[in-house]
């Protein structure tokens, strides 16, 4: 199961190697960038309830593609947008950190902007990102209960209060909420992983089974999955299956239903009693999400336009706990980069000068190789100190003594121009794995570069 988890990161999270897109300001309102007040506070909040790497995943994937309207920092706005999600604040709530008819334009036109393209890269990251057919029947083995290894998926309804203009309040009154409300269905697998999100849906007129029906499910699921549901999908299945041309029954499983004037055997008891508290694991799940996302708990009202911009909330949140989840099962390590938005006045680059101050220093291969033997002759030193009575000065001696050149095989090739002229050196004693750029000021001296352009020539 871990293998196959590592596949998955490898193939599907390439984004924790790629550096901060450029995002060129086309919009300057002032002639200074204005600081958004309490900054601090927010980025604190936000680093504690998701972490650093599910931030980096919004900031650099999904929100880092434009630059949005207010002479503030575009890093800022992205993350006052999650604090909203994470606070479950309304936008008027907003304006304690900036006018609230700006951060209503920075809503607008991130969920409303394109909302189609948005819609299927949050579908598609949640159904590939951190889940496969492979993993789920793994975790399914691994997880399980003896009765129930062959459930790899959970479905179930969640309801949130929502309020929007021109709503028929009737149909979104949800039972269960004694309150106004959207469901939406919401599959997840044995690790917690969402899925998939239905669309959203009026709560009285839309209960589990008939949201099930209406959701195309056998496009959703593999033909070997199998998911688990409660007794209120039951009553649409056998329409679901007739309906699909990959699934059976096979691909569901639901408590036994006590038939009238029957009871059930003391096997069936205990066959629903287990069932019953396996499922309680998406239960689970939505404590979870509401904890983490106040927005979507159930004491915060949903202040939205159109259903469209509370599904694409409701997805995003769904996909940035599911990367906060992987986060903590496989320990991924927050790289230096991936902590740049938590630093006062960051933003994007914006063209090259902004790409050039943001990048880390990154020592050289001969830099990295002395810095090791310095130390490694320290640390012998030190561990020699209790026998021999070596002295500091002794040590800081041989420290420093290090003079050691490394001698270049060949140079591979060349990137930039100018002042930015790089050389890709093969270093001898060495494989290609350990090769590093360096500038023209590493060079000893110039014959191998003379050699290197020499064999460039065409003659």
């Amino acid at each position: 199961m871990e293998d196959e988890l590592d596949k998955l990161i490898e193939a599907q999270w390439g984004f924790l190697h790629q550096d901060w897109p450029v995002v060129n300001r086309t919009k300057f309102h002032r002639t200074d960038i204005k600081p958004i007040q309490d900054m601090r506070k927010v980025k604190d909040f936000v680093q504690h309830r998701l972490g650093v790497i599910p931030v980096f995943f919004f900031l650099t994937v999904l929100f880092g593609t434009r630059c949005y309207t207010g002479p503030y920092r575009n890093v800022e706005k992205g993350v006052l947008i999650l604090y909203m999600l994470l606070q479950g604040t309304t936008v008027s709530d907003m304006g304690e950190f900036l006018p609230k008819n700006t951060f209503h334009d920075i809503i607008k036109s991130f969920f409303g902007t394109n909302t189609h393209a948005l819609d299927m890269k949050l579908t598609s990251c949640l159904a590939e990102m951190c889940s496969s057919i492979k993993l789920r029947l793994l975790c399914s083995r691994s997880l399980n209960p003896e009765t129930f290894k062959h459930i790899t998926l959970h479905l179930d309804g969640h309801n949130s209060r929502v309020a929007y203009h021109n709503a028929d309040k009737a149909s979104m009154y949800s039972y269960k909420l004694r309150k106004s409300g959207f469901r939406a269905q919401v599959c997840c697998d044995m690790n917690s992983i969402v899925v998939f999100v239905s669309q959203p849906a009026e709560c009285r007129d839309f209960n589990d089974g008939t949201m099930l029906s209406k959701m195309a499910i056998d496009k959703k699921i593999h033909q070997l999955d199998c998911l688990a549901l409660d007794g209120g999908y039951t009553l649409h299945l056998e329409g679901v299956i007739a309906a699909s041309d990959t699934l059976t029954s096979a691909n569901f499983c639901y408590p036994i239903r006590k038939r009238r004037g029957i009871e059930l055997t003391e096997e069936e008891s205990g066959y629903n009693a287990v069932f019953g508290s396996f499922r309680s694991r998406v239960e689970s799940y939505f404590g979870d999400m509401q904890t983490t996302f106040t927005k979507f708990s159930h004491t915060v009202v949903n202040r939205v336009s159109d259903r469209s911009i509370f599904s694409l909330q409701y997805k995003l949140c769904c996909l940035l706990l599911n990367i906060k989840r992987m986060v903590a099962l496989r320990n991924i390590t927050a790289e230096q980069h991936h902590s740049f938005w938590i630093q006062d006045d960051f933003d994007f680059p914006d063209g090259e000068e902004s790409t050039v101050d943001m990048q880390a220093v990154v020592p050289s291969f001969k830099v990295k190789v002395k810095d090791a033997r310095i130390i490694l002759r320290l640390q012998e030193n030190f561990l020699r100190l209790t026998v021999s009575g070596l002295g500091a000065e002794q040590d800081h001696e041989m420290a420093n003594n290090d003079g050691q050149e490394y001698e270049i095989e060949r140079i591979l090739g060349h990137r930039g121009e100018g002042e930015s002229l790089e050389y890709h050196v093969l270093w001898k004693g060495y494989d290609i794995s350990h090769s590093t750029w360096e500038v023209t000021s590493q060079f000893n001296n110039q014959r191998t570069i003379e050699t290197y352009w020499n064999s460039l020539r065409t003659f």
